[in-house]
């Protein structure tokens, strides 16, 4: 059977099944409930799911109680944690990421199978590899995150240690400067506000944050913070000299980012560049040599 038919063949059965799950989600569909309330904060709008997340989390729904026995707690609440550090996207929760874990699998290494059985090797590895979307995703959201939290921090802990000095509570100067620089490291503080309210202790709250986040800097904030309210320091003395070493771990941290991405760039250069180059001398050396090329062709 040519290629073609076989790719029409399974596009179709992909469709056949994607309507069919697509009518028995909304044959079953409940309201939902957010399961866990300190854990995200308030957001204006959650981002449409990309359309194969959709389509995994679909075919993985009805196998949600079985993947959450064999998954079992611990894992779990690692899985939280991941989620967490990666920011909710598309307001993402474990239940989801199991079913969406568990549609991959089924779906890509079916179609993974079906491609081996016809010989089509790479194609097969391709759609295997798709399996791994999620964990990718999530690991790219964090990284982005924490680079944010980097980037943020030493701005966010001059701004606070003014606030602090000026007069205010801690955690009325939290609360403001949160609300006057918005981006992930506010996110951030926005979570321990709320789980504050909700009656966390202000020592698991932070404790939480640094769990959640695995920026160097972040943690070295919330240990000083900690350390500060046992001793009595001063806080506001105490923000600015955090500031001061935030800033120059935040140099250092660009230096070592940019060492990493050097060698990228010249490796990129290098294999665009060098095939033109190769020809481009290759080239000339043949036309300089005087070789008859048409004697060589007819003999």
């Amino acid at each position: 059977m040519p290629f073609a038919s076989v790719l029409a063949l399974g596009l179709g059965a992909a469709a056949v099944v994607a309507v069919f799950c697509w009518g028995l989600y909304l044959f079953t569909k409940q309201s939902e409930v957010a399961g866990d309330i300190t854990a995200a904060p308030p957001r204006a709008k959650r981002k449409s799911t990309f359309v194969l997340n959709r389509l995994t989390e679909l075919i993985g729904r009805p196998f949600l109680g079985a993947v959450r026995e064999l998954v079992g707690e611990e894992r779990q609440e690692s899985i939280r944690l991941r989620i967490e550090a990666a920011g909710r996207p598309e307001g993402l929760t474990v239940e989801r990421y199991l079913q969406r874990k568990t549609g991959e699998i089924l779906l890509y290494s079916s179609a993974a199978l079906l491609l081996f059985s016809r010989d089509q090797t790479m194609l097969a590895l391709l759609a295997l590899a798709f399996v791994l979307l999620t964990d990718a995703e999530l690991l790219l959201k964090t990284q982005q995150r924490q680079d944010d939290i980097q980037r943020q921090l030493p701005d966010f802990l001059d701004v606070l240690a003014v606030s602090v000095g000026s007069g205010l509570a801690f955690r009325q100067a939290l609360a403001r400067v949160a609300d006057a620089m918005p981006g992930t490291l506010s996110d951030e503080f926005r979570i321990v506000l709320r789980q504050m309210d909700l009656g966390t202790s202000r020592k698991d709250a932070f404790q939480a944050l640094r769990d959640r986040n695995s920026n160097e800097s972040l943690g070295k904030f919330v240990t000083a913070i900690q350390q500060s309210e046992e001793l009595g320091a001063p806080l506001s003395h105490t923000l600015l000299n955090i500031g001061q070493d935030m800033r120059r771990q935040d140099a250092q941290y660009m230096r070592r980012k940019a060492q990493r991405i050097n060698p990228r760039v010249t490796g990129i250069t290098a294999a665009t560049m060098l095939p033109g180059l190769l020809l481009l001398v290759g080239g000339a050396m043949i036309l300089g040599s005087g070789v008859d090329f048409g004697g060589v062709f007819t003999g």
